[in-house]
């Protein structure tokens, strides 16, 4: 009873609590409704070659669906993305981004990508870029890395083979350690020839050639060192190349499976109404307004009992006539 009699004592008043909420409430709905029609246009990614599977897929692992829908919404909200988004379908940059919306589908690997716009010809295209530009940025990155290595081990490859055939010139066509173990037999054939000669001019010659074979034994030596390191450096080389070779198709089956015929399933456009959205903002229009509303009657009330009172002392001043 004592809420009736508050109501019953503020009297007209008591329209103030109904119509500043009703007021507040409505304004946000009838902005929803008035301005312009909105149109929705969604992609879902459907990742069942990209996610889990074989044991060359990128996302594996218990959180493998997590880590992918989250690369995914992250790829999205990047600047680059958006510019070229922005590019490809010739929506602003800033409309892209504000409109352009990201879902993990039931903590699945599916993720939803919508667009919502007022122009109804550029919805599709928007979604359709921003899904496909994701997918690519996520897997052709892995494919670059792995053509990277593929192109630095060759590289390095070819310099050793450089290094190789740069020595084989030095060693008359062969390896170094042939061509030590044939000049090294044939110097003890010429310090006995040097010996036996009986001219010692003759023998000079000979020793001069033996010097010379034995500084020419110590620069083959030197290069057989290289000719083994640069041997190992190429042996490493192919072995990495073999590597990288294979994680490039492994690569290219991934950004194969990415492609927007393999992995994106595309609903059709729509008119938009965000009905949650604007009930949201009637609900705190309204929860506002009640509060404006109570609040003024506080505030009105306290100053009538203020004027009141101010009225009651000042008849009470006045003196009485005789």
């Amino acid at each position: 009873m004592e809420i009736f009699d508050y109501f019953k004592a503020i009297g007209r008043r008591f329209w103030v609590l109904v119509l500043v909420p009703a007021i507040a409430g409505l304004l946000p709905l009838a902005y929803f409704l008035l301005r312009p029609t909105q149109y929705a246009a969604k992609v879902t990614v459907v990742p069942v070659s990209l996610v889990g599977g074989v044991r060359t897929n990128q996302y594996r692992g218990s959180d493998a669906d997590k880590f992918f829908a989250n690369n995914v919404t992250g790829a999205l909200k990047t600047n680059p993305l958006i510019d070229q988004v922005s590019r490809e379908s010739g929506v602003a940059a800033h409309q892209v981004r504000t409109g352009l919306n990201v879902a993990q589908v039931n903590g699945s690997a599916f993720v939803e990508v919508t667009y919502v716009t007022a122009k109804k010809g550029k919805a599709e295209p928007v979604v359709r870029a921003a899904a496909t530009d994701a997918l690519h940025f996520l897997f052709q990155s892995q494919y670059d890395v792995a053509k990277a290595e593929v192109d630095a081990a060759q590289k390095q490859a070819n310099q050793a083979d450089d290094g190789l055939n740069g020595i084989s010139q030095q060693s008359d066509g062969k390896t170094p350690d042939v061509a030590y173990a044939a000049l090294s037999r044939g110097i003890p054939a010429l310090q006995a020839t040097a010996a036996r000669a009986k001219d010692p001019g003759a023998a000079a010659q000979i020793n001069q050639q033996v010097a010379a074979a034995q500084v020419r034994l110590a620069n083959l030596g030197k290069l057989e060192g290289q000719y083994l390191a640069l041997i190992d450096v190429r042996r490493r080389a192919v072995n990495l190349r073999r590597d990288a070779d294979q994680r490039v198709r492994e690569a290219s089956v991934q950004l194969a499976a990415a492609a927007p015929q393999n992995a994106l399933v595309f609903g059709k456009v729509h008119r938009s109404f965000p009905l949650n959205e604007a009930l949201q903002f009637a609900v705190g229009g309204a929860a506002g307004g009640l509060f404006v509303a109570v609040g003024y009657l506080l505030v009105k009330e306290v100053w009538d009992g203020v004027r009141r009172r101010s009225r009651s002392r000042g008849a009470e001043a006045v003196p009485a006539s005789g």
